[in-house]
């Protein structure tokens, strides 16, 4: 997945952020790095995309961001919350202006970044908040053989019950109902 000019933006603005002005903040991990998830297009005006949305990790944050194009700017109003309709269901994000990047909106995720060891764990959780928020088919397919292996642990629960010959006589299974 290639990134666009807006998203290529976006992290050269984060890192130069990191780099300058970051330098001594305490809740930096500089085990991490700036980088750019996930980004698609989204959203639709007159035949082409509106925004573009994927997941911003910083050393400090971890954003769901919304990059809106050219057509979206003039309608977002900078500080409001906004409220996204995806798959996965509705999110809010907040407008924010950047003098130095422009418009853009944030659904906040993470922040400070300490629970991450590494840039692969931050990476990772990133990869995984798009599927779900996009609802891709590996999401439902992850989410599918979770529901399965639930099932079999119940299933092997229920099998491995002794059941008395009471019960079984009377159409019970020796498991609780109530």
């Amino acid at each position: 997945m290639s990134s666009s000019n807006n998203v290529n933006r976006l992290r050269d603005h984060y890192q130069y952020v990191y780099t300058h002005k970051m330098n001594d903040i305490p809740i930096v991990n500089n085990k991490l790095e700036v980088e750019a998830v996930g980004f698609v297009d989204w959203g639709h005006d007159k035949s082409k995309s509106a925004a573009e949305v994927g997941v911003l990790i910083t050393p400090w944050f971890m954003n769901i961001v919304l990059l809106p194009k050219e057509s979206m700017k003039q309608e977002v109003r900078v500080g409001k919350t906004a409220n996204i309709l995806f798959p996965d269901g509705e999110y809010s994000f907040l407008t924010q202006l950047d003098e130095e990047f422009g418009v853009y909106l944030t659904c906040s995720l993470f922040s400070p970044m300490f629970e991450f060891k590494t840039q692969e764990q931050a990476r990772g959780t990133a990869e995984a908040v798009m599927q779900q928020l996009l609802q891709t088919k590996k999401f439902r397919r992850v989410e599918k053989d979770g529901a399965i292996e639930v099932q079999r642990i119940k299933d092997e629960k229920i099998l491995n019950q002794s059941v008395s010959r009471r019960d079984f006589l009377r159409g019970g299974s020796g498991v609780n109902r109530g």
